[in-house]
């Protein structure tokens, strides 16, 4: 199987890109709340408008500029502060000049859009595998993350914390995502993993129940739940497939290795 991966991204932008932001952030925004997506999570379900995970989760508009016209790429995040979301660092490579966040109500995208900028980016140690279930080189996955910085904060969802053991692998999962193809907007939608390997520093390798993972989906939250509520074990960093853009195993970057702290 090869690995794929999608996304391009953002630093600083000036007044013209501020407001060719803002409008093709609109854009976005009326294309996900209004078509059906050509490449999105393939089965699985529709988000629930009251669902934590479904709240916090997030579109990602990504401006590139080339040969003096703009073009929009797309991926999935999360909210981790009132502020701050968390993605897949490939989302955010090239020479971006925008990067425009959207939330959702059930499958559809709301007003406002939020302006953005990265802080951070990390490559997570791949580590050892602990079982041989998948067979696969951990040297040749994309294992990746960002973190972006909203220009105000989001004061209507609650963010979702970070899992903080690195090797803590719960046994299912969850994953959010809004996938996207060309210009056509995506629904979002959620759908159940089952872990199939893991390696000692917290990558995990897990398989789509009933569903498929496309491109758009890449940064997309990988969470699991216990008696406390909803937690982000990862984002989706890569998908596992003979046939893109779409694919049933995927590369799950995990947060705790990089972050830490206390859940």
């Amino acid at each position: 199987m090869a690995a794929h991966r999608q996304g391009t991204l953002v630093t600083a932008w000036g007044k013209r890109a501020r407001r060719r932001l803002g409008e093709l952030g609109l854009a976005l925004g009326l294309a996900a709340s209004g078509m059906s997506p050509a490449a999105a999570i393939q089965g699985g379900a529709s988000a629930r408008s009251g669902d934590s995970l479904a709240r916090a989760t997030a579109g990602i508009g990504i401006i590139t500029q080339a040969d003096g016209s703009l073009s929009l790429s797309r991926c999935s995040g999360v909210l981790i502060a009132p502020d701050k979301i968390l993605t897949a660092a490939h989302c955010v490579s090239g020479a971006p000049v925008g990067l425009v966040v959207i939330f959702y109500n059930g499958t559809n995208a709301v007003k406002p859009a939020y302006a953005a900028s990265v802080i951070a980016r990390y490559s997570p140690d791949r580590g050892v595998l602990t079982s041989n279930a998948v067979q696969v080189s951990l040297a040749e996955l994309s294992l990746d993350l960002a973190v972006l910085q909203l220009s105000t904060p989001v004061r209507d969802r609650r963010p979702i914390p970070l899992a903080t053991e690195p090797g803590r692998v719960p046994a299912s999962l969850e994953i959010a995502g809004i996938g996207l193809s060309g210009r056509t907007g995506g629904r979002l939608r959620t759908s159940s993993l089952k872990p199939l390997a893991a390696s000692n520093t917290g990558l995990i390798i897990a398989r789509t129940v009933g569903s498929s993972a496309c491109f758009g989906d890449s940064g997309g939250p990988v969470v699991g739940r216990d008696r406390r509520g909803v937690y982000v074990v990862g984002v989706a960093s890569a998908v596992l497939s003979r046939d893109p853009p779409c694919g049933n195993f995927l590369v799950v970057a995990p947060a705790a290795q990089i972050f830490g702290g206390g859940r």
